[in-house]
């Protein structure tokens, strides 16, 4: 999906961007995930200068693909992930020692490893899969008619 965002500031090594909240944004089931900001009517994103073939400048608008992706999927491997580790780690040590305590604790075990396995994945993987990219920067004299709702 791409959206239309403005340059909000530029720091050592990041670009804020900024823009306001698009109609596919409501019907969005994760709606409430991008409102990091505390405001309902925008969004901010912070993207590496690297990404940025033409260094852009404040108030130049800047389309950026945000990759799509499986709520489903993500929320298995958040929620169905450690929770299966936690019952194959719970089923094994109750079926080798038949203690309920120690069962628990290597459960918990499981449980731990599995969200170290998530947080991996997540810095390596998911990380790169899901960064939003720049497509394109756009002067701020070109961008008369894009309404955005946002002040300069």
């Amino acid at each position: 999906m791409r959206e239309v965002f403005v340059v909000n500031s530029i720091n050592e090594h990041n670009i804020d961007l900024i823009s306001t909240r698009s109609s596919s944004c409501e019907s969005c089931a994760i709606s409430g995930a991008c409102n990091l900001t505390g405001s309902n009517s925008e969004r901010i994103m912070r993207i590496e200068k690297n990404q940025f073939k033409k260094m852009p400048n404040i108030g130049d608008y800047v389309i950026v693909e945000i990759p799509d992706f499986s709520v489903s999927k993500i929320s298995f491997i958040i929620y169905g992930f450690p929770l299966l580790s936690f019952l194959i780690a719970l089923l094994i040590a109750y079926s080798i020692t038949g203690k309920d305590m120690i069962s628990f604790l290597y459960g918990l075990l499981g449980l731990g490893i599995s969200y170290g396995v998530i947080a991996y994945l997540d810095r390596t993987i998911f990380k790169k899969k899901y960064k939003p990219s720049v497509v394109e920067v756009l002067p701020k004299q070109n961008n008369l008619n894009l309404k955005l709702g946002i002040q300069n």
